[in-house]
């Protein structure tokens, strides 16, 4: 049995972003935080700092092929192919997928801001 929280959160962020790939950010937050939070309640993971992985996780997963329904979005309204901008896109997608190691491996910097307000 797993019993170190890094390697679930880990195992947590390569499935919600292979999830964001193909499936709807919404609706996968519908399907899977049920599922998925009480087993992070259980590894000690405060619930605001797993939704916050959640969101950034599936956001990123909406901005990558194959599926990505933001990236077909961008496309079509700048009116560039898809092979144009995937080149452009690997320093975006590098950045945000560093903020989500960050956001998830030092909760204390995600979770300051609420810490501070509700002392």
């Amino acid at each position: 049995m797993l019993k170190n929280p890094a390697m679930f959160l880990l195992g947590v962020n390569a499935a919600l972003f292979v999830i964001g790939m193909f499936i709807e950010t919404s609706a996968a937050i519908i399907v899977l935080a049920p599922i998925l939070a009480p087993v992070a309640q259980r590894f000690g993971i405060d619930p605001v700092h797993f939704g916050l992985i959640m969101v950034v996780n599936l956001a990123l997963g909406m901005i990558t092929p194959p599926f990505g329904v933001n990236l077909f979005a961008a496309c079509t309204v700048a009116r560039v192919s898809l092979d144009k901008i995937i080149r452009h896109l690997v320093p975006f997608v590098g950045v945000v997928l560093a903020c989500l190691m960050v956001i998830t491996y030092v909760p204390a910097l995600s979770l300051a801001l609420r810490d501070l307000v509700y002392r």
